[in-house]
């Protein structure tokens, strides 16, 4: 797959969210802008991709306008591949208005991890999670890195 998908987040990531948000008693709507949210792999299992810390470190530099938080303790691992693919965790953007922001952070996050490796093929593999009019709607992209940007610029994010 090299495109984006939009679909309508399943049971299985709407039970992911409102366990770490249960885990962590965080309400919905307790200001933050992004959670970052781990990946499920087994039942009642969950990783955070390698990109995570340093995404998070990165995205907090580059911005002061939208919160971002992890919601994570000590059972959750993080997991690294040898190769240089960009594997994101799942970004759940709280705040809908901030959707094209973080899509430019991360955007630009892409764009700084290619740097010294032009010549190198790199795929990024990144989730977002929306809530749009009380439905929770997933948005994958998986492809390679130097078209994420193009490809987000190619749909109406309002229309999702």
């Amino acid at each position: 797959m090299n495109e984006i998908e939009i679909t309508t987040c399943d049971e299985y990531i709407d039970n992911v969210i409102i366990i770490n948000l249960q885990d962590h008693n965080i309400e919905e709507n307790d200001g933050a802008g992004c959670l970052v949210l781990p990946s499920p792999y087994n039942d009642g299992e969950y990783y955070y991709a390698q990109e995570t810390i340093d995404f998070v470190k990165y995205f907090k530099e580059v911005c002061n306008e939208v919160s971002i938080a992890v919601l994570a303790n000590g059972d959750i691992e993080v997991r690294s591949l040898h190769s240089f693919d960009i594997f994101m965790p799942i970004i759940w953007v709280v705040q809908n208005v901030a959707l094209p922001a973080v899509i430019g952070i991360v955007s630009s996050y892409i764009y700084d991890r290619l740097k010294g490796r032009e010549d190198e093929d790199a795929n990024v593999d990144v989730s977002f999670v929306v809530d749009r009019d009380g439905e929770k709607k997933m948005v994958h992209f998986k492809g390679p890195a130097r078209e994420f940007a193009e490809r987000f610029r190619d749909i109406d994010l309002n229309e999702l």
